[in-house]
């Protein structure tokens, strides 16, 4: 027989044992939702850090720069479509100078990782004869290294100091002759009533000169500031020629050039009134200007039905325009050597091609087949 004590041990061992198993399950059911929750945080986290990345690299891949990252060993860990363009493919592994074939870059990222995530670090080299403002960044264990192909900047600065210098040397010989026959207008040999018309011409003349050169400055300066309106009407073509043909008459009367204008019947255009006026007078004053004395300047016109093109002609009679010289005669700054030797700042068809643009029509240029000289510019403007 079981003694009574025994059984009450073993009645509250049971109860012991029973209560120890509730807490543990308890807090193996608290482990088990904490181990849930923080898996599903880690989850989230997960998924948030994969969503920046890839909009990160998103962002980095549309960048028009060449991208590349590296790591402290300068490995490459990353690079973006515009650089694999430019080095060739990667491949994972790859090193810097193994990707770009490029010390310079190499020294650049040492330099970065120097510095540490306080600096900035921008230098310009030279890859594969092209100018780079290379701009690279130490941070979280990488470096980032961007590329600007600055060749196009570069000649545009040049360009613009080629224009200064120009433009500087131009102005000086106008206003130098201006003075000069002030003088003598003013002395006792401008009394003379025909050498005083003389001198008076040629004042009016020079003065054309720096209208001239001005009137494409404050041009230049509109188009580059996006400040210059357009508003687009339907007008006569020929009334946009009346005002650049009144401007530019007396011009053509000192070099004794006949302008010929054929009747453009009743065709129209789609034009701003006074920013066509300026293409017109541009491209007109060019042809005058390389025109030969006694030589002849033609404006003729063909259209079609609305909604088509209107191509307005300007023929002139000089030494043409050399073949190397026709792809560039529309860029800014852009002077040949025919043009160096005449009075002028190289911004004036430049002009004329941007408000053509503007028209949403288009300027193009072309010799006159032997035997006749010259070139004829089209001026293309959508029919009104």
């Amino acid at each position: 027989m079981i003694h009574p004590l025994w059984l009450v041990a073993v009645g509250l061992v049971a109860l012991l044992a029973a209560g120890l198993w509730q807490r543990e399950r308890r807090k193996l059911q608290d482990f088990e939702r904490q181990f849930r929750r923080e898996t599903q945080e880690m989850a989230a986290n997960l998924a948030r850090i994969e969503s920046e990345s890839s909009q990160m690299v998103a962002a980095l891949g549309s960048s028009p720069y060449p991208l590349i990252v590296v790591d402290q060993n300068l490995d490459v860990r990353f690079i973006t479509r515009h650089a694999a363009d430019h080095f060739g493919p990667y491949q994972h592994g790859m090193s810097l100078i193994s990707l770009t074939r490029t010390t310079a870059l190499e020294q650049i990222a040492r330099d970065a990782w120097e510095i540490g995530p306080e600096g900035d670090l921008e230098r310009t080299i030279r890859i594969t004869d092209k100018p780079y403002l290379v701009r690279a960044k130490a941070a979280a264990g990488y470096i980032g290294i961007s590329l600007e192909d600055i060749s196009e900047m570069q000649r545009l600065s040049r360009a613009r100091q080629d224009m200064i210098a120009n433009l500087s040397h131009e102005l000086r010989t106008p206003i130098a002759s201006i003075r000069l026959l002030a003088e003598t207008l003013i002395s006792p040999a401008g009394k003379a009533p025909q050498v005083a018309s003389d001198l008076t011409q040629k004042i009016v003349s020079e003065v054309d000169v720096l209208e001239q050169m001005t009137q494409e400055m404050l041009d230049l300066s509109s188009i580059e500031s996006g400040q210059q309106p357009i508003k687009l009407v339907t007008i006569p073509l020929s009334e946009i020629l009346t005002n650049p043909l009144a401007r530019l008459e007396d011009q053509a009367a000192r070099k004794q050039i006949e302008i010929k204008i054929k009747d453009s019947g009743r065709l129209k255009i789609l034009a701003d009134r006074a920013l066509a006026e300026r293409a017109v007078l541009n491209v007109l004053h060019n042809a005058i200007k390389f025109s030969a004395e006694k030589g002849v300047v033609s404006i003729s016109a063909v259209g079609d039905k609305p909604g088509s093109m209107v191509t307005l002609a300007i023929q002139d009679s000089g030494p043409g325009i050399h073949p190397e010289d026709l792809a560039r005669i529309f860029e800014r700054f852009y002077r040949t050597d025919r043009a160096r030797a005449t009075p002028g700042t190289g911004l004036g068809l430049s002009i004329a091609h941007h408000i053509m643009r503007a028209h949403g029509g288009s300027i193009e240029a072309e010799n006159l087949r032997p035997p006749a000289t010259g070139a004829v510019f089209h001026l293309n403007f959508r029919a009104g």
